[in-house]
């Protein structure tokens, strides 16, 4: 059976994948989603096989076919890394009996674009196993691939964030998946981020993305203009994260402003434990209304971000800081 990467979502019953294509993003992806459905299913030993190593292939697998109770289920992963598609693999592929066994997965990563239309070994996959094609993505299908991606975002701020990391990093898989890892980490509580590493993100001036969260939330407003100014004159290009930033903290405490149950509303938001009371002292004397003309002056920045209206971006930045300042300030 042949799927398209963005057809593909559930492994199901399959026991046996072949990845064509070369995009390693996609591949990257697919993998980890077997992965996870195959040890679901009891396959936690792995033996990966490089195209340099595939004499081992044959050894491995009739180790393994033998159907004894000790035997491990073993996943086999063999790397295709250049060239044409090894003959080694087409003959292994080739004897029916490889997709016959209980205890072995096959997964085939392969640079190959297409694969042929006859054969006995593309057949005999066809029939058992499940080809994932994972070429380079056209325009749309890289936009919806995205938005997948960026799903854990409130739905009125995905034109932001979606709309500036396709901006800067159209036709590059990876540099769009950095940047939803800086978001995840933004937008998720602990336990969804746990995995991701944080100390890439720190901007030019030395603070990190949290340290300027909680220099807004805490209304240290002063030190967060000193940190947007050094960025304006050092780093420039970086003002995405900054607006970022700036719409998550506007948007929890919006949410929170609209919600009954405002810490609920928090942590929804992907607000971290540690930080809901500062949250909850920063919008205390705060009113919906300013807070809805805020989340409207953060989408008006990024299509200035964007270039599709006119003005300066770090002087608009500025500017919704002091009104942000102003909205949280003790009401007479």
């Amino acid at each position: 059976m042949k799927v398209n990467f963005l057809n593909f979502s559930d492994p199901k019953d399959h026991h046996y994948f072949l990845l064509t294509g070369e995009e390693f993003i996609l591949k990257q992806d697919a993998v980890k989603h077997i992965l996870d459905k195959l040890g679901n299913k009891g396959f936690n030993e792995k033996v990966i096989i490089s195209q340099d190593e595939l004499d081992k292939t044959q050894e491995i697998i009739s180790r393994n076919m033998g159907g004894s109770l000790f035997q491990e289920n073993l996943i086999l992963h063999i790397k295709h890394t250049s060239g044409k598609f090894p003959e080694k693999i087409k003959t292994l592929l080739a004897d029916e009996n490889i997709f016959k066994s209980q205890n072995i997965a096959l997964i085939i990563e392969s640079t190959i674009e297409k694969t042929p239309a006859s054969g006995a070994w593309i057949k005999n996959f066809d029939a058992h196993g499940l080809i994932i094609s994972c070429n380079k993505l056209k325009l749309i299908e890289e936009k919806m691939w995205l938005k997948r991606q960026l799903k854990f975002l409130p739905k009125d701020l995905l034109p932001i964030f979606g709309g500036s990391i396709f901006q800067n990093n159209e036709a590059n898989l990876l540099g769009q998946k950095n940047e939803v890892a800086l978001l995840k980490l933004l937008f998720l509580n602990q336990d969804g981020v746990h995995e991701i590493k944080t100390d890439h993100i720190i901007f030019g001036s030395g603070i990190s993305a949290f340290e300027l969260e909680d220099l807004l939330i805490s209304k240290n407003f002063k030190k967060a203009l000193l940190t947007i100014n050094f960025m304006r004159e050092n780093d420039r290009q970086n003002s995405a994260p900054i607006i970022w930033i700036i719409a998550k903290v506007i948007n929890a405490s919006l949410e929170s402003l609209k919600a009954s149950n405002k810490k609920s509303a928090l942590i929804k938001s992907g607000v971290w434990s540690s930080k809901i009371n500062l949250y909850l002292s920063f919008i205390k004397q705060a009113n919906l209304k300013d807070f809805l003309c805020l989340n409207e002056e953060v989408l008006k920045i990024d299509l200035i971000n964007k270039g599709l209206m006119k003005a300066e971006t770090w002087e608009q930045i500025e500017r919704v800081i002091l009104k942000l300042q102003d909205a949280t300030a003790l009401q007479n």
